[in-house]
């Protein structure tokens, strides 16, 4: 069973994210988001297991966020299928892209580390809602 562990806003995009305690989905990503309707990736996903392998490797731990990541699922399969839908709360997100794409710039880091470009998951919101941390996330690989 996945479990959504966080959803992740910043106000400006040179601010880190931060975990807030519900997520209001709209067509155009997470409300108060920075990059709420800027881009058709409208939501970005890192599961949780990536990023403890990461911690492994630096040495340090990763506050929720601080990747630049809006969610933060744990116990999705290691390759979420493009074209899925992940369901929790009220939501429903498709899986649009993994990584970033060829030559795309991606200047965020965390001291030294950044998951997105290789391990994160871009989403687009596929029926508004709210979700907060601990609901359970269903996924959808059926043709939507």
């Amino acid at each position: 069973m996945a479990i959504l562990r966080a959803v992740c806003v910043s106000d400006d995009r040179q601010s880190v994210k931060r975990s807030v305690p519900l997520g209001r989905f709209r067509f155009g990503g997470i409300e108060g988001d920075s990059h709420f309707a800027v881009t058709d990736r409208e939501v970005s996903l890192l599961r949780l297991e990536d990023v403890r392998k990461a911690e492994e490797r630096a040495g340090f731990e990763f506050p929720f966020g601080c990747l630049a990541e809006n969610l933060v699922v744990e116990g999705l399969p290691e390759e979420i299928p493009l074209g899925g839908v992940l369901k929790f709360g009220t939501v429903r997100l498709m899986v649009l892209e993994k990584g970033k794409r060829p030559g795309e710039p991606h200047s965020y880091d965390y001291r030294g580390w950044c998951l997105l470009p290789e391990f994160g998951y871009f989403l687009k919101v596929m029926d508004e809602g709210e979700a907060s941390p601990g609901e359970v996330v269903v996924l959808d690989t059926e043709p939507q």
